[in-house]
């Protein structure tokens, strides 16, 4: 119940789903007889407005998003014990009715996960990732299109444990753990998108796991450019990112899912 109820939350608290609802409220309190909820109808319109206005003009996804890219660098143990993929964004419906395995951002994930198994031959290979899809009725495992994108592209499927029940950063760590019962003394990689990574290694910490980061899917370049964007999709998509992570830090931090708000 916690995740739909997770996933509902998000649809509500997403930058484009409240500013919708902002400038909604707003034109409909404008029409109130009464002037306090009339003026309260106007501040409201006129903040949706500045709200979309801003995202138009300015990289203000690139200044959200930053902090996130650039909370944990790649910087490995000279021993590497494992190595931990997390899927998120497999496309089961699209992977249906097209007939090939279909991801978004987690085939930089995957890509990553294979040049990290050439470096060390040696490590475990771990995925971990069920259904991120609150409402998926399409009948393709997300972890099935993960193994068919890896194997496709040359990852060793002979060292790979997959953890495919998983629907949340919480549970990739929790389930994966059950699974391989990690040591406390040994090293492994967490592999996932660079503005991901700030909550991943909370949870995997919290789960028992000795990570380390190896990010990848960088958005930013890690700088503050004050230059005007002009590009609304794009930094709208990156806010949308990065809104989606700050509001898991806290609702984590606040269930006890991790011991940190702000890890480092």
């Amino acid at each position: 119940m916690a995740f739909v109820l997770s996933k509902i939350l998000w649809c509500v608290l997403s930058p484009g789903s409240l500013i919708v609802l902002m400038l909604g409220l707003g034109l409909l309190l404008e029409r109130a007889s009464r002037p306090r909820l009339k003026k309260t109808g106007i501040v409201l319109a006129f903040f949706a407005f500045f709200c979309l206005a801003s995202i138009a003009v300015f990289p203000v996804g690139e200044w959200a998003l930053t902090p996130l890219e650039n909370r944990f660098a790649f910087d490995p143990p000279a021993k590497v014990d494992g190595i931990i993929v997390i899927g998120g964004d497999e496309q089961s419906a699209i992977s249906l009715f097209r007939e090939q395995p279909i991801a978004l951002d987690s085939v930089r994930r995957y890509v990553t996960l294979l040049t990290l198994a050439k470096r060390y031959p040696e490590a475990k290979l771990v995925f971990s990732g069920g259904a991120p899809e609150a409402f998926s009725s399409a009948g393709v495992a997300a972890a099935d299109i993960a193994q068919k994108y890896m194997s496709d592209i040359g990852v060793p499927m002979d060292r790979l444990i997959v953890e495919d029940k998983s629907r949340n950063t919480h549970e990739n760590a929790a389930y994966a753990a059950d699974l391989v019962h990690p040591d406390a003394s040994q090293n492994w990689l967490l592999v996932t998108s660079a503005w991901h990574m700030t909550r991943a290694m909370a949870c995997f910490r919290k789960a028992g796991w000795n990570v380390a980061a190896a990010p990848t899917g960088y958005f930013t370049t890690g700088q503050y450019r004050r230059a005007f964007a002009f590009s609304f999709t794009e930094q709208m998509r990156l806010l949308t990112y990065a809104m989606h992570e700050y509001i898991g830090l806290v609702y984590y931090y606040l269930m006890g899912r991790t011991d940190a708000l702000w890890p480092r």
